[in-house]
C-alpha cells in the first residue's frame, strides 16, 4: 500500500504526525483517502468515516466543559484515547464472554430498549486479581462502541490534602458526564473504601457519597466503568449500584492454551504448559514469555527451552502446592537438556531426588 503513496503526501503525513498537527494531519489524510476512491473505496470509506466521527465528537466537546487538568500542577487528570484499535482482545472464559457480549449488545440496541421503557447498563464494576484483562475489556468496550475513553487511575490522584483530591474527582466526573464517552476509574478501592473504616476522615467519606450519587445519576449516553483488584475494601452500598458487576478470576488452562497460541507457540507445547502454568495470571504469562524471548537471543539457545526454565522458576512458588507438576516439570526440563544442577536450583529439589525421579540411562 505505501507504495502506492506519493512521497509528496506520505512523508509530510508523518511529519505532521509527529509533530501534533492535527489540522494539516487532517487535510493530508483526506487527500490519501481521495487517491483510495479507485483502488480500495471500503478503506476510503472508513477513513472519512473515522475522520468525521472525530469532528463531529470535536463539536460536541466544544459544547461542554473544559478538559480537567490539577489546579496546581496544570496536568491532565486523565489519560485520553479517542480511537481504540487493539492488537489483540481480551481471552475471556464462556461466563464472562457472554455477559460482555450481552452489555455490547445493550448498548448497541439502545433504541429498541428506550422504546420500550428501558435503559441499556450505564455502569460496570470489574473486580479481580492484578493482570486478569480488567483495564483490556474496558479499552475492548472502548472499540466495540467506538467511544472515546478516558482513563482516571484514582490511586495517583489521591492527595495528601483530600479537598483537591475531591475538586479533581467531581470535575473529572462532571467533564465525563457532559459527552458521550467511556469513563474507567481504575485503583477504584483507593476512594470508594468502606465508610465505616474509622480510619477515614470526614472528606474521604464523603467523596464516596459523590461517587455513589454519580453512578446513579450517570447518563445512558455514556459508560463508567470501574477496576479494582481489592473488592474486599469497597463500601457495600458501591456494590448495589453498579448496573453489572463482573468478577474476572486467574485464567484457565483453556485461557492459557489461548494465550500461548496467539503468542506462535507451538500448540502441542502450549497445551502441555497450559496445565502446569495455571496460577499465572495474563500479564505474568506475557512476562514470562519476553523474558525466554529476550533470554534465548542472548544465550543463544532454544526458544522452547528457555520458556520452560521461566515457567519453572515462575511458578516455584506453587510448586510445594502441586507436587505432581513439580515432578512433570522436573522430567521435562530434563528433556530440554537442562542438567541436574540447573534443575535443582530452578526447581529447590535436590539433586539426589531428581535423579530418582528421571528415567534411568543405559
Amino acid at each position: 500500500m505505501i507504495n502506492t503513496i506519493e512521497e509528496d503526501i506520505f512523508l509530510p503525513l508523518l511529519l505532521d504526525g509527529l509533530d501534533g498537527n492535527k489540522k494539516s494531519f487532517e487535510m493530508r489524510v483526506r487527500r490519501l483517502a481521495s487517491k483510495l476512491n479507485k483502488t480500495n473505496p471500503a478503506l476510503r470509506k472508513k477513513i472519512i468515516s473515522l475522520l468525521d466521527n472525530d469532528v463531529t465528537r470535536k463539536m460536541n466537546m466544544n459544547n461542554h466543559i473544559p478538559e480537567p487538568v490539577d489546579s496546581d500542577t496544570r496536568q491532565s487528570l486523565l489519560r485520553i484515547s479517542e480511537h481504540t484499535v487493539l492488537k489483540e482482545h481480551p481471552i475471556f472464559n464462556n461466563k464472562i464472554e457472554n455477559e460482555i457480549q450481552r452489555f455490547l449488545q445493550e448498548h448497541q440496541n439502545a433504541e429498541l430498549l428506550k422504546k420500550e421503557g428501558l435503559l441499556p447498563s450505564r455502569s460496570l464494576l470489574m473486580a479481580g486479581p492484578p493482570g486478569v484483562g480488567k483495564t483490556l475489556t474496558a479499552n475492548y468496550l472502548s472499540e466495540k462502541l467506538n467511544l472515546p475513553l478516558l482513563t482516571l487511575d484514582l490511586a495517583t490522584v489521591m492527595s495528601s490534602y483530600l479537598g483537591k483530591t475531591g475538586n479533581n474527582i467531581r470535575s473529572v466526573l462532571k467533564y465525563a458526564q457532559s459527552f458521550p464517552c467511556i469513563l474507567f476509574l481504575d485503583e477504584f478501592d483507593a476512594i470508594a473504601k468502606k465508610r465505616d473504616d474509622d480510619s477515614d476522615v470526614g472528606e474521604l467519606k464523603r467523596l464516596v457519597t459523590v461517587l455513589l450519587q454519580a453512578i446513579d445519576e450517570w447518563p445512558d449516553t455514556s459508560l463508567l466503568l470501574a477496576a479494582t483488584n481489592h473488592e474486599e475494601l469497597l463500601d457495600r452500598a458501591v456494590w448495589r449500584r453498579f448496573d453489572k458487576v463482573i468478577n474476572f478470576d486467574l485464567p484457565d488452562a483453556e485461557q492459557i492454551s489461548t494465550l500461548l497460541k496467539m503468542k506462535n507457540i507451538d500448540d502441542t507445547l502450549a497445551i502441555w504448559l497450559s496445565e502446569k502454568i495455571v496460577g499465572l495470571s495474563f500479564s505474568e504469562i506475557e512476562k514470562s514469555i519476553n523474558h525466554a524471548k529476550k533470554n534465548a537471543l542472548l544465550e543463544k539457545k532454544l526458544f522452547t527451552e528457555t520458556l520452560c526454565y521461566q515457567f519453572s522458576l515462575d511458578m516455584k512458588d506453587y510448586f510445594s502446592e502441586y507436587k505432581n507438576k513439580k515432578e512433570e516439570w522436573i522430567v521435562y526440563l530434563n528433556e530440554q537438556g537442562l542438567s541436574q544442577r540447573k534443575i535443582s536450583e530452578t526447581t529447590g529439589v535436590s539433586r539426589t531426588k531428581i535423579r530418582t525421579l528421571l528415567p534411568k540411562t543405559a
